[in-house]
């Protein structure tokens, strides 16, 4: 047996050197496809170490001090065991590592789980070379063995955290949620959006685990977005990234949540949609939304309103209900548990009369009806005479009259009636306000002067008039122009720039060094061309409209552009399928990473060689990126450009030092221009460093900084 133990501790030895090099080195390390699938074994071969280490321990606890041959085979045992704990920790921190440059995995706890995994794997064999020695012995290794035993034991606690969520170990102890609000106190981000996120997303993305450079828990920072672009455009065909991946189909690698996680339900998945077609507002009140608002119809359904009673009746009948229901109406609970009924019509071409008669069966559960829009006429309200539960009824902009007010009299629990848009006067005010139930009345557009209101505010103090809002005086702000050039980059030829508005009599000003286009500026009278580099900004103007905001653009100048480049260090590897000739086409990117038209590098940062067929003089060097200081995109630490006739004879043409931010700013573009004595070159060199340790200041902070490149222009 003691021939072979040297050949697999030096092999153990050199596997440990291997770990402890690639860990070192972990920002510069690039993994080969082939050693991506030994990486993603780490989930399954991680048990093993555990398993031994633990055994490993016993034993030696259990071996007892007496020189027995019962004790010494368990001593030997332990002996093997330890050895095989040795390797398993090693090849399992090994895969580990491979596993950490697939999977996007960012943040504290990554860096963590890493460093213990290797301090265990630096612990088993230090144990082992030293288990014969007089300096640790037997009793020293007993105690000793509980090192590996924390580390590991801590590494798995934060592998728990990365793979299901941060207190993922933790989370049956924690205390039990608060209740939800009510209705009419709930928030919609915080109290319909955010705990759906919570459940499905922020496993992996939290402060600690911040995949793809997303972090869900801080609103600012979900709002900003990751390495991909913003989370959500409602300018966009299928209302940005979030919208667009939750609705992928599941075996779409895409997809998210992924398909080894609980997805979203059809419900969860109606109501992020809704908040990101709503623009994604994360202060909003629920009851600040619009009646025939998703999000608020969700929340009607989810919450109870402080205005619930406990009703005297008895819930309808399941089936009873599911058959009243149509394409044009639709029959919910008002909130989850509550007996009461709220009804729903849609589409006044298919309303008919006889409608309302057919909800007899659920006349005493009915206690909220909307009618909106639909051609109901005094005659028709004779069919709510049986709905004496009614609490809620919406008649805006239908047919009543004058002569429906006697039967809306006679709902002597109605709380809140809705007459916007119908022909009343101030005589059915004082009719409807003889409803002493009444608290809420909507008299938006109705012909009641004002006065009249003011009026009954003063008779009535508890019931709330709604007239609406009169813009009459209220002074518009004008929307930005259009800028409908898409190019930003001029080549050979000038750029024609061609601006737009869609207010009539709108003018537009413009100017082309970044200064207000007040009425200094040029006012544009058609399209014009562009022929040299320039910081473009319009404004729109037009007499009793407040003036637009600016629209701006920066416009490049390219007089050469390299004929070819090669990459002297990899990209991130969300980004090598987009080749290296993205930074040199002429094709300005926006603010969506994953557009193709950006290259993002992260801990190599950017070394690449652009090649000309000719000589070709030139004088500055421009390097054209983003600062998106949520995203972890800063600008770089040293820019450098160098040039020669090859690649073999190059020198240094200029450097740039770019000032890095002291506070979270908001994102935007730019460009980082180093200018130098004209000479020929026919091969360039560029360098670009990113920070290597975010600032203190930043949620981030630590961890290396990304740069984002979409063009390289020359001259």
């Amino acid at each position: 047996m003691t021939k072979w133990k040297p050949a697999p501790v030096q092999v153990l030895i050199a596997l440990n050197a291997m770990l402890l090099f690639f860990v070192l080195l972990d920002d510069r390390l690039a993994v080969p496809l082939w050693l991506q699938v030994g990486g993603r074994l780490h989930p399954l071969i991680l048990h093993f170490p555990i398993v031994l280490i633990v055994g490993y321990t016993i034993c030696l606890w259990f071996a007892g001090k007496n020189e027995t041959s019962a004790v010494n085979r368990m001593a030997a045992f332990a002996d093997h065991l330890l050895l095989w704990a040795a390797f398993a920790a090693v090849v399992t921190a090994l895969a580990g590592i491979f596993l950490s440059r697939e999977a996007v995995y960012e943040g504290a706890a990554i860096q963590w789980h890493k460093w213990l995994g290797t301090l265990t794997s630096l612990a088993l064999l230090a144990l082992y070379l030293g288990k014969d020695s007089a300096v640790i012995g037997k009793h020293r290794q007993k105690w000793m063995a509980i090192l590996p035993l924390t580390a590991v034991a801590i590494a798995g606690h934060l592998g728990g955290d990365l793979t299901h969520g941060a207190g993922f170990v933790l989370a049956p102890l924690k205390p039990a949620a608060a209740p939800a609000p009510s209705f009419d106190e709930a928030l919609v981000y915080q109290d319909l959006v955010e705990p759906i996120v919570a459940a499905r997303c922020m496993q992996c993305h939290n402060s600690g685990t911040t995949k793809g450079g997303l972090n869900m828990e801080d609103p600012t920072q979900f709002a900003k977005g990751g390495r991909t672009g913003k989370p959500w455009d409602t300018t966009a065909e299928g209302l940005g990234l979030l919208a667009t991946r939750i609705h992928l189909p599941p075996d779409d690698r895409k997809h998210m949540p992924p398909v080894n996680k609980t997805q979203l339900t059809e419900q969860e998945e109606k109501t992020l949609y809704a908040w990101i077609r709503a623009g994604a507002p994360f202060d909003k009140k629920v009851t600040d939304l619009a009646p025939t608002d998703t999000l608020r119809i969700i929340a009607a359904r989810l919450l109870k309103s402080t205005d619930n009673e406990n009703f005297d009746f008895s819930p309808a009948d399941e089936k009873t209900i599911a058959s009243l229901k149509t394409n044009y109406r639709t029959i919910a609970p008002i909130a989850i548990g509550s007996p009461g009924l709220a009804v729903d019509f849609y589409g006044a071409a298919f309303f008919q009369p006889a409608q309302l008669k057919d909800l007899s069966s659920i006349k005493e559960q009915i206690v909220s009806l909307n009618l909106d829009k639909m051609p109901v006429t005094d005659n028709d309200l004779s069919y709510l005479a049986a709905f004496r539960n009614l609490r809620k009824l919406n008649l805006d902009f239908t047919r009543i009259t004058a002569a429906g007010i006697p039967t809306l009299t006679k709902f002597t629990r109605l709380q809140s009636l809705s007459l916007s848009g119908t022909q009343l006067t101030a005589g059915d005010l004082d009719r409807l306000a003889g409803i002493s139930s009444l608290r809420k009345l909507y008299l938006w557009k109705t012909g009641i002067a004002e006065g009249s209101v003011a009026k009954m505010r003063r008779q009535r103090k508890d019931l709330q008039l709604i007239t609406g809002f009169n813009g009459d005086t209220v002074r518009i702000k004008l929307n930005a122009p259009k800028l409908e050039t898409d190019a930003r980059i001029i080549r050979d030829t000038a750029l024609l720039v061609k601006l737009r508005h869609f207010v009539p009599g709108a003018t537009m000003r413009y100017t082309l060094d970044g200064s207000d286009p007040d009425s200094a500026g040029r006012l544009y009278s058609g399209p014009f061309r562009l022929q040299d580099r320039s910081q473009f900004r319009a404004k729109a103007y037009k007499p009793g409209w407040l003036a637009s905001d600016a629209t701006t653009a920066t416009f490049y100048t390219q007089k050469y552009p390299p004929d070819s480049i090669h990459l002297l260090l990899p990209v991130d590897s969300n980004y090598m399928k987009f080749h290296p000739t993205v930074l040199i086409d002429g094709d300005k990117g926006d603010f969506g990473f994953g557009s193709g038209k950006w290259l993002g590098f992260h801990k190599n940062g950017l070394a690449a060689t652009l090649y000309y067929r000719k000589p070709v003089v030139i004088n500055d060097l421009s390097f054209s990126g983003v600062v998106d200081i949520g995203a972890y995109i800063f600008p770089p630490t040293r820019l450098e450009v160098w040039g020669g006739p090859d690649e073999h004879h190059l020198r240094q043409l200029g450097t740039m030092t770019p000032v890095q931010p002291d506070k979270a700013v908001a994102a935007y573009m730019t460009d980082f221009r180093i200018s130098f004595p004209a000479v020929t070159v026919r091969c360039l060199k560029v360098i670009a460093d990113p920070v290597k340790k975010l600032p203190a200041w930043h949620p981030g902070k630590g961890q290396p900084g990304w740069i984002f490149f979409d063009e390289l222009l020359v001259n």
